[in-house]
């Protein structure tokens, strides 16, 4: 239905629930149009509270000049409505004399700061950078009490060599605890191994992926222990772990829980970091900074997990963890090869932390991703 409506703009309400507002300009205008309904809030307002230090005004419009008589480069003026027009976002803000800001960090989080030096912005990653995906969960039967992939590691290889991929991590859920002893679970996955290896001789072959990595996604346990043995562990080419359970130990415990389980050498990523899941459970209490410092100082990574319920490491603090020094993997958690291109939502996630290509592991090539986890 429509909610309201006017000359230039209007509301409505689409079956699903979901709120649109619709806003029209002349194609003179559309720059400042499309930065003024892009902008977050808190950064249109601090870019405002600038524009007025300067002797401006803006609007969707355009910019007015309020004080003096500065001349607005880049602009059309228009002399009826004595206001500046921008056809394009990108002289909107050079007119302010400020560098053009990407969309995903216009959060009033120093942008406005950068965006009035010389060097500007980094490159942020984007989609085309990634070389693998480092969390995929594929139907091969480890007898996890978790869920299951729905793919065949043979379909998994089909679809990611589609995607120009060099590489994918097959990270199964570790195998249940109860009823498996350790020779148990040991035989399981030295079938999963052989599988991979059968596999990783044909690609070359082929000339599809070039390699298949066997890991795991394994539990933390409420104390810190992993949820298979160290000869298990020996099995795995590299292990990522996770929060499946006791979510609400209090800060201190739930620190030590996890950097405990980063202290084994064959944990290379602590996946889902919050453990939360939107709309339906907050992330977990963690002291990030004692975290984000451990994991720079021995080499551990933390994933941003694409997977759309997830979008953890939150944003704010992949920020954090870059300016700590961590370096960063993006994992799409699949379940399903359809999963597999949901890695958009991480490199989202990425850049609104502003990530370079050089922030996130799996950019890197094959044989220096090797090196890596050497």
């Amino acid at each position: 239905r429509v909610i309201e409506k006017g000359d230039v703009s209007a509301s409505i309400l689409l079956p699903s629930g979901v709120r649109v507002d619709m806003k029209v300009q002349s194609p003179r205008s559309f720059g400042s149009l499309l930065q003024h309904f892009t902008g977050s809030k808190h950064h249109n307002i601090k870019l405002r509270e600038y524009a007025q230090k300067i002797g401006l005004s803006l609007s969707e419009r355009g910019i007015k000049v309020v004080k003096g008589k500065k001349d607005v480069s880049f602009g059309t003026y228009n002399q009826k409505e004595r206001i500046y027009e921008f056809e394009k976002e990108e002289d909107f803000y050079l007119a302010l004399g400020l560098k053009w800001i990407p969309p995903e960090l216009r959060e009033d989080s120093g942008e406005i700061e950068v965006a009035l030096t010389e060097e500007g912005f980094p490159k942020l990653v984007d989609v085309g950078d990634l070389r693998g995906d480092l969390q995929v969960h594929s139907s091969f039967d480890v007898e996890t009490s978790h869920d299951l992939g729905l793919s065949s590691i043979e379909e998994i290889v089909e679809y990611a060599s589609q995607m120009g991929y060099e590489y994918v991590a097959l990270t199964e859920h570790n195998p249940s605890q109860r009823g498996h002893t350790e020779a148990q679970v040991i035989d399981i996955l030295k079938r999963k191994k052989e599988k991979i290896e059968q596999i990783n001789d044909s690609l070359s072959k082929q000339g599809r992926i070039k390699k298949l990595f066997n890991s795991l996604e394994i539990d933390i346990l409420p104390n810190g222990k992993l949820a298979i043995s160290e000869r298990a562990l020996e099995i795995l080419d590299f292990a990522l772990v996770s929060i499946h359970s006791s979510f609400r130990l209090d800060k201190d415990k739930m620190t030590k829980r996890v950097l405990s389980a980063l202290e084994n050498p064959k944990v290379k990523i602590l996946a889902h970091p919050t453990a939360r899941k939107l709309t339906k459970r907050e992330g977990v209490e963690i002291d990030w900074e004692k975290v984000f410092d451990y994991c720079s100082k021995n080499r551990k990574w933390i994933e941003i997990n694409a997977d759309p319920m997830r979008l953890d490491l939150p944003d704010y603090l992949v920020k954090q963890a870059i300016n700590k020094g961590v370096k960063l993997t993006i994992g799409t958690d699949a379940h399903h090869v359809d999963h597999l291109k949901n890695i958009i939502y991480g490199i989202y996630v990425a850049r609104r932390g502003w990530a370079k290509k050089s922030d996130i592991v799996n950019t890197s090539s094959l044989e220096d991703f090797e090196k890596m986890l050497k």
